[in-house]
């Protein structure tokens, strides 16, 4: 079975004690899920009014919504979870080796949930009852943004993994969903468990079925395209530090 790599400082989106039952670990994930969509619903929900007159200044609304309300989500509950919130990232440590399958299992399963529930519950307190007005199939510039919009996601989650400071990964995955929620055209969905969640969304936010799966597959793409910088920007950084906390951990125990 896969563990996560441990060091002598807990590394972002990793959880400080592996050992806590996975059940509460998973339910962490669907309530970091649950409260995100509250957020990225809601919000689109609240300046759904306007879309049409003032794109940017919704866009910029929307993201300052998602992306804070992550940040103040992964300084909460990470140290219990990781702090993922998203399927990417899950499925990214599990195919490093970095966490078991039955974890994997529980977690995505547990922010789709989550998500969706988050979504349900936006609509049902919704500031207006706005109309959903989506698009049957993405075109191809939506979903290559998705796919840049992930893989730049996932490059920032990776990146920061690797800090010894495990207080950088929210804001940064923060910082750059704002940023890649106002560049890109399809407003950086960037999370499987958010663009199926939004199947059952209204307002600006709402996709069709046919949309959020492809979504989810160009972000797929996007993850593996991320692996792949990773491996090559941090080549031999990881053994490094493995053999730095070993090394660390025998003067302790000397």
């Amino acid at each position: 079975m896969a563990r996560p790599f441990q060091s002598a400082v807990t590394r972002c989106f990793f959880e400080i004690n592996p050992a806590l039952p996975l059940l509460q670990r998973g339910f962490v994930e669907a309530v970091g899920a649950c409260l995100l969509l509250v957020a990225t619903a809601g919000s689109s929900l609240a300046v759904a009014p306007h879309a049409k007159q003032e794109p940017l200044v919704v866009s910029l609304l929307v993201g300052l919504s998602i992306s804070g309300a992550l940040v103040g989500l992964i300084v909460a509950l990470g140290k219990i979870s990781g702090g993922h919130f998203n399927p990417l990232i899950t499925v990214s440590q599990w195919l490093a080796g970095e966490r078991s399958t039955l974890c994997t299992i529980a977690y995505v399963a547990g922010q789709v949930t989550g998500g969706i529930c988050g979504v349900l519950i936006a609509n049902a307190v919704g500031v207006a009852a706005v109309p959903s007005t989506v698009e049957n199939v993405p075109s191809v510039p939506l979903l290559v943004s998705e796919v840049v919009a992930s893989a730049g996601l996932m490059t920032v989650v990776f990146g920061c993994a690797r800090s010894s400071r495990w207080e950088t990964g929210p804001f940064a995955v923060g910082g750059w969903l704002l940023a890649a929620i106002i560049a890109t055209p399809s407003a950086s969905y960037a999370n499987p468990a958010v663009a199926l969640a939004a199947i059952f969304a209204k307002g600006p936010v709402a996709l069709s079925s046919a949309t959020g799966f492809q979504y989810v597959a160009a972000q797929i793409v996007g993850m593996i395209l991320a692996i792949a910088v990773n491996r090559l920007a941090f080549a031999g950084l990881r053994d490094r530090q493995e053999a730095n906390a070993e090394e660390s951990q025998h003067e302790v125990s000397r």
